[in-house]
Parts: C-alpha cells; sequence; structure tokens
C-alpha cells in the first residue's frame, strides 16, 4: 500500500433528529421478521446486481457485484467518475417494534495516483421520513489497497412501529478530477474483489 488510506467523517446530517431514552433500545430483535422484498437501481447497482443474507436480527450484509465501480483516467468516459446504488429493503417485523441501523463497515479496492481524489458516501433514511444520516469518506492518492469505512450513528432514524418499514441505503463513490493525467479505481477491481456493506439493527419496544 502506498499511503494509508484517510478516512474522515464529513458530515452526520440529521433532519429533526430526536435522541433515544438509552433504555428503549434493545439488542434482541422482534419475535418474528424478515425481507419482503429488496429493490436495487442506479449505475452501480442495476437490479439483480446485489445479494443480501439477514438471517440475525442485528446484522444485515449486503453484497456488491463489480458492476459498482468508479473510475476516471485520460481515455475514461466521465460518466465512469461516478456511480451510485438506491437500494430500497421492505422488511416485516412483528407489530410494536421499531428498529434503526445504528453501525455500518464497508469494505472496498480503491487504486488512485497521485493528484486524484475520491469519495465513498452513504445516506441512510425510511420512506415517508424527513429524517436521515449521511456519512462521507475521503481516499486520496497515491495509494493503492483495501480500505474500510465505518459508520457510527450517535442518534439514530427509527422505522415506524407498523411491522414494515422501507429502509434507503443510498451509496456513492466518485473520483475527480475529470480528464486528467492521473487515473483511479474505487471499489473491486481484482479477482473475486467485492464491495460489501454491513448494516448492523437494534430493535425497541414501541
Amino acid at each position: 500500500m502506498k499511503s494509508i488510506l484517510a478516512l474522515t467523517i464529513a458530515s452526520l446530517a440529521f433532519a429533526s433528529p430526536v435522541p433515544e431514552p438509552a433504555a428503549a433500545a434493545r439488542a434482541a430483535g422482534p419475535p418474528s421478521f424478515k425481507i419482503k422484498n429488496v429493490v436495487s437501481g442506479g449505475s452501480g447497482c442495476p437490479q439483480g446486481s446485489i445479494d443480501i443474507n439477514y438471517t440475525d436480527s442485528t446484522v444485515m450484509p449486503i453484497y456488491f457485484s463489480r458492476d459498482f465501480t468508479a473510475s476516471v483516467g485520460p481515455s475514461v468516459a466521465a460518466a465512469e467518475s461516478r456511480k451510485n446504488c438506491q437500494i430500497n429493503i421492505d422488511l416485516l417485523y412483528s407489530a410494536g417494534w421499531s428498529y434503526a441501523v445504528y453501525s455500518a463497515d464497508y469494505s472496498g479496492w480503491a487504486d488512485i495516483d497521485d493528484g486524484v481524489k475520491g469519495i465513498v458516501k452513504s445516506t441512510y433514511y425510511f420512506s415517508g421520513s424527513t429524517d436521515q444520516c449521511s456519512s462521507v469518506m475521503k481516499l486520496n492518492g497515491p495509494t493503492t489497497g483495501w480500505y474500510k469505512k465505518h459508520d457510527d450513528v450517535a442518534i439514530s432514524v427509527w422505522s415506524p412501529c407498523s411491522g414494515e418499514a422501507m429502509l434507503n441505503v443510498n451509496t456513492e463513490v466518485a473520483l475527480t478530477p475529470l480528464g486528467g493525467a492521473g487515473s483511479g479505481t474505487i471499489v473491486a477491481v481484482k479477482e473475486q474483489a467485492r464491495f460489501t456493506n454491513s448494516l448492523y439493527i437494534k430493535w425497541r419496544q414501541c
């Protein structure tokens, strides 16, 4: 690795955040929960290009295909410099319970020349709610190697207590400048490499 990857949580922005009562949050999940449907879209994850394995009520691993790769360079089209992925996870669970994402881990591959800058951005929110949380990690060249991005959500955005909620996770990878002499790639450039994301879930009774 040419240099240590710089991780900067540039913003944790919330709309009308409400601090949670400490005694209300529970580690264990409700009596029942399951994913009803998953829809993905965007230049980084066309429908059918992600895999979610959710057997634990507190961890939701998401695996992205090689489509989720941003690149820049002298002969690379400008459209390749930014890729985004919008995932809608329709989760069914026992009525009278609510859940929130309290943490997330991302891992991927970066190969960036000197003078090239990259970002990995994540935004979390529930459909129908104005509350959301965003975080940004910066990657500055020169660097080559695996990177990890960790999000800690200090003030949670909680789902409704209705027994069904649509969790939205919007992830973006981007590189600048465009059309320069330097080259760069973020996400997966090696055989068998995949961009992965683990969401950590907590529950409480309403």
